[in-house]
């Protein structure tokens, strides 16, 4: 089958004008052997527009993809077109008698698999880590339900279930024991980590008709959260769906379109002694689900273009004045960006490798020069050898300058040593050396990093550099635990000596859920003797493993979380406190510095300074400050969420006292004197508007007074754009302004510690390495799911996608390959709508998983399941084939719940065990099956979307069953009914390929029919006599799973 779609090609390069060119993107031709197997596959290539219909029989001028396979059609090598080889060997285990998968990649590096007879993983084994093999292991029982997890060093973790396939409780050598009950029909009723079991609490959740209606948390319960949903006569079409949400940080409420989507959110936050605000965003889409226009909270309508290809072209913003903030993307036949313009002027030009399709080269220009010129080297697998900025050294008194990082990678392709050396303007040099250490279980064991600069920071030398040496714990739940870290540093204007080292020891607590709580820093003097305690740190965390509190000698932060658990706020005081031998002496505390993160799009800050984030995807390209007086309508006088909740009501004060309460109790908590001032006037409170006399406020006025060259009074913020050059991690490396100037220029050092920053302008990003918040109270990055420490290169709690990494450690960041991976929120993202179709949400190039969101739910499988339903998409339908059943049952039951078209799974048993062929034609009345699968098919299984059980001829499976039909006569002479004729022909084809199967053996046919409101979601079985048997009601993944597939 060839595939052809429209497509507009962009060629542009350096110092040449982009040019556009309409074309049919036609799918990469395949050659097949004589078994028809794909034997070599070559890249797509492209047409004219005019050829639609007409096979085209072109292939690509780069080598294709090579594949050799065995007398049992496995692959045995895969050859990509750079001659890099990846073979594969099959062997049974004498003693298991499992079968064991061996590959062996372009480095020679080799990975052993053992499965069982079902498919199931037995044994893991790396045969090339550095301290000898990396063996995990894992255990089932009678039903195939994974129980037993040992790891490299014997960590064990354990799963329990009930009778009905649910998971009671996992035993998590970091986290401890984590424990859930259900109800009958399988709603998850308690949650119980480890931290709540030493008092017998428990987080619980309310229902109504299988919807979710409450979460309670035992220690904090202003943190509680509600769900309200609209009744039959609800309006903004929001019967049977969300209409309001009610947590901790305040409540929003939704508007929905015909269709379902989201067309406005209200929202009303608390800003804890500050105020009460609320914020209300627009959006727009078309009927292919593609964002057109959104208006932002201040009213500044953002419209999106999109090119004959159905991608985005041009992002265009009007407010006061009009901006195209994105006036031109390009991109190549494989939709891979080549060209990026800015409103500014600013170009962006990307170049590929024809080979390997990885970026080769990313160019900027901006105010006439070129500011970056990164040049990429690879080894055979992917691993970034080098990344070289070889752009001229700028003009005196401009930011900006050369850079060259070298990398290197052990046996597993963890960073072991990085070099960097930076030039710049004015006699500006710098340059690092960094060698990292690890153990089997990818715990970091040392980590070294010198550092020198001229005339950077100041005129003359700077030395400065650390040793790190990490020890864990050995109790049975610390081993991945930090215990103590030996921290020997130094930082002088002279040529370092060992006189001069700085001895610090820095001792590590973890609570029972695996959140770090404490570090105690003492250092050695010159007599020998240890500081008992130098500085220290206290951490605060709620029922959620969600950061509350965190407490830096004396400097407390407190931050707030929504449902979702995305931070809504962050506080801090412009503390003025002394303190004699640790002991608190006097002073001041407030809370006078909050950021309020009202969306990804819009952040408002104290002293009535806000800013907004502008984005094409997930990259955000532009943040636009302003303030008060430019914003529009005062946030505090709109109407609150939930005034048009059908008589709903929440009560806004009453939140706002709780959490000025927790403000003092997490004061109380570190044992800090609150000494702030409560400010009951939350309806005009001036810190959150106007000049409040904070250092924050003066810098505001001082933004305003900076901008006003070319604007009206009172639009003098139309000016304050700042637009982001990010490198290949989308780490902000180079801010320009309004005019094309180089305002901020930032390098960093692998593990995300800012080596060389330059600024020229008030407003700085915090948005730093990976595009992630830099937290300066604390020196932490915010991903979101965890916080990170960049020094000490880990996580400072439990990695949320644990378990699909048993061979890792829990606290491990990227895989310790932060030049090649980028980790958000722990995992990658794409939304899925209603008609089936994925598209990227998140870009960031995680290595095992993918995030599918559908409106508020979102399931986590693996990267190849995603990456294949994105790359066999075409406008009749998509599809994935894998060997992962969990994933392939997770997917199927998701999409088949929330979108409106059927969705396709089928279980084939083939030489190398078993694969899982997911698929749909975004068709709401049928998918299509392939004949070709019938012959080893195990199972068949099909989805009914919402509310299609209706019409004379009722789908296979409406709760009125059919009347029994006389065994061995045609089904078609009785009902015209489209499964069953279906299932007869599936059943010929079998037969055919397997003439000796007795019927009774033949792979069994089901539904998973998303319900109505005369009945529930159900899955059940439908043979060549009856329509409906067997029925399971409202099943979880794993209890189709369970009930379709045990072998």
């Amino acid at each position: 089958m060839q595939v052809k779609k429209d497509g507009v090609v962009t060629s542009a390069s350096k110092g040449n004008s982009a040019k556009d060119e309409n074309v049919m993107i036609v799918s990469g031709r395949n050659m097949y052997d004589a078994f028809g197997r794909v034997a070599k596959a070559f890249y797509p290539t492209t047409e004219g527009t005019g050829s639609k219909s007409t096979f085209s029989k072109s292939f690509d001028n780069v080598s294709p993809t090579v594949t050799v396979y065995d007398v049992l059609d496995r692959a045995t090598s895969v050859t990509l077109p750079d001659n890099s080889t990846t073979t594969t060997s099959y062997t049974v285990d004498n003693s298991s008698h499992a079968l064991v998968t061996t590959v062996t990649d372009a480095l020679h590096n080799v990975q052993a698999t053992h499965t069982n007879g079902s498919g199931k993983t037995l044994k893991t084994i790396q045969k090339s880590g550095p301290d000898g093999e990396i063996t995990t292991s894992f255990e089932y029982d009678g039903i195939q339900r994974l129980v037993r997890v040992t790891d490299t060093e014997g960590n064990v973790t354990t799963s329990t279930y009930d009778m009905g396939d649910r998971r009671t409780e996992v035993n998590h050598p970091a986290s401890g024991i984590t424990s859930f009950t259900y109800d009958a029909l399988g709603n998850v009723l308690t949650k119980q980590t480890a931290n709540l079991a030493k008092e017998g609490k428990f987080i619980t959740y309310d229902y109504d008709y299988q919807r979710l209606t409450g979460i309670n948390h035992p220690d904090h319960p202003e943190n509680n959260v509600k769900y309200y949903y609209g009744g039959r006569n609800a309006s903004q079409n929001r019967i049977g769906r969300l209409m309001l949400r009610e947590d901790g940080t305040g409540a929003i409420e939704y508007f929905y379109g015909k269709m379902g989507e989201v067309t406005k959110t209200r929202r009303t936050l608390i800003v804890p002694n500050q105020a009460i605000a609320t914020y209300v965003t627009q959006w727009t889409y078309d009927s292919h689900n593609r964002l057109l226009e959104m208006i932002y909270p201040d009213e500044e309508k953002i419209t999106y273009s999109y090119n004959l290809g159905g991608q985005l072209e041009k992002v265009h913003g009007y407010k006061s004045y009009g901006y195209d903030y994105v006036s031109k993307i390009g991109y190549d036949k494989f939709e891979q960006r080549t060209y990026l313009k800015y409103c500014n002027g600013a170009e962006t030009f990307y170049t590929y490798d024809p080979q390997r399709r990885r970026l080769q080269n990313l160019t900027v220009n901006s105010g006439g020069n070129t500011i970056m010129d990164n040049a990429y080297t690879y080894d055979a697998v992917s691993n970034v050898l080098s990344v070289v900025n070889g752009t001229s050294v700028p003009q005196s008194g401009k930011a900006g300058g050369q850079m060259a990082h070298t990398y290197t990678y052990d046996a597993l392709y963890r960073l072991v040593s990085a070099t960097g050396t930076y030039t710049g303007a004015d006699n500006k040099t710098a340059s690092y050396t960094l060698a990292m250490g690890y153990d089997n279980m990818h715990r970091i064991t040392s980590k070294r990093q010198i550092l020198t600069q001229n005339n950077v920071q100041f005129n003359g030398t700077l030395n400065a550099g650390y040793d790190l040496s990490y020890t864990y714990g050995t109790e049975t739940g610390k081993k991945f635990q930090l215990a103590n870290v030996k921290d020997v540093n130094y930082r002088t204007e002279e040529t370092p000596s060992e006189s001069e080292n700085v001895n610090n020891n820095h001792a590590y607590e973890y609570d029972a859920n695996g959140n770090l709580v404490y570090v105690n820093t003492s250092r050695t003097k010159k007599d020998g003797m240890a500081d008992e305690k130098t500085a220290e740190r206290k951490l605060k965390w709620d029922e959620e493993n969600r950061l509350l509190a965190s407490d830096d000698n004396g400097f407390v932060t407190n931050y707030w979380y929504d449902a979702d658990g995305e931070r809504t706020v962050k506080t801090s005081g412009e503390s003025d406190q002394v303190y004699v031998n640790s002991e608190f002496a006097g002073g001041r505390t407030n809370t006078a510095k909050f950021s309020l993160y009202v969306s990804p799009y819009l952040v408002a800050n104290q002293g009535g300074r806000y800013t907004k984030h502008i984005y094409i995807g997930s990259q955000r390209v532009v943040s636009k400050i302003g303030d008060f007086a430019s914003y529009g309508s005062d946030p505090r006088r709109i109407q609150y969420a939930g005034s048009e909740t059908d008589g709903l009501s929440v009560d806004y004060k009453q939140k706002y006292v709780q959490q000025l309460q927790v403000i003092k109790d997490n004061y109380a908590t570190f044992a800090v004197p609150y000494n702030g001032e409560d400010n009951n006037d939350y309806v005009d409170g001036k810190g959150f508007c106007c000049n409040d006399g904070s250092l924050e406020a003066a810098q505001t006025r001082a933004l305003a007074r900076a901008a006003k060259n070319n604007f009206q009074e009172g639009d003098a913020y139309e000016k304050m754009q700042f637009y982001y050059h990010p490198d290949h991690l989308g780490s902000s490396s180079y801010i320009t302004n309004l005019e094309g100037e180089v305002v901020q220029h930032i390098e960093y050092v692998p593990f995300g510690e800012v080596f060389v920053e330059e600024r020229n302008n008030i407003w700085n990003t915090p948005y730093l390495f990976n595009a992630k918040e830099f937290d300066e109270e604390t020196g932490l990055y915010y991903y979101g799911a965890r916080y990170y420490e960049p020094r000490l290169s880990v996580w400072i709690s439990v990695d949320p996608s644990k378990e699909k990494y048993p061979d890792i450690s829990s606290y491990t960041y990227c895989h310790n390959s932060p030049i090649i991976s980028i980790d958000p929120d722990g995992k990658d993202d794409y939304r899925m709508d209603a008609s089936g179709y994925l598209v990227f949400w998140r870009r960031t190039n995680a290595k095992s998983t993918h995030r599918v969101f559908f409106k508020n739910a979102s399931i986590v499988v693996g990267r190849n399941l995603v990456n294949q339903l994105v790359k066999n998409k075409n406008n009749q339908g998509s599809y994935a084939v894998t060997s992962n059943g969990d994933d392939a049952f997770k997917f199927f039951t998701f999409a088949a719940k929330h979108t409106k078209v059927e969705w396709r799974l089928v279980g084939m048993k083939n030489g190398s065990g078993v694969k899982f062929k997911l698929s749909t034609d975004f068709n709401s009345s049928s998918v299509s099956n392939d004949m070709n699968d019938a012959k080893n098919m195990l199972f068949h299984l099909h989805s009914h979307p919402w509310n299609t059980n209706f019409g004379e001829t009722k789908a296979s499976g409406n709760y009125k069953e059919y009347n029994q039909v006389s065994s061995g006569k045609s089904i078609s002479n009785y009902y015209t009914d489209g499964d069953v004729w279906t299932l007869n022909n599936i059943y010929n084809a079998y037969k055919k390929a397997n003439p000796n199967k007795r019927f009774e053996s033949y792979p069994r046919a089901y539904i998973y029919y998303s319900g109505d409101k005369g009945q529930k979601s159900q899955l059940y079985e439908y043979d060549l006599k009856r329509a409906r048997f067997n029925p399971i009601f409202t099943p979880t993944y794993e209890q189709i799973k369970n009930r379709i597939y045990r072998k």
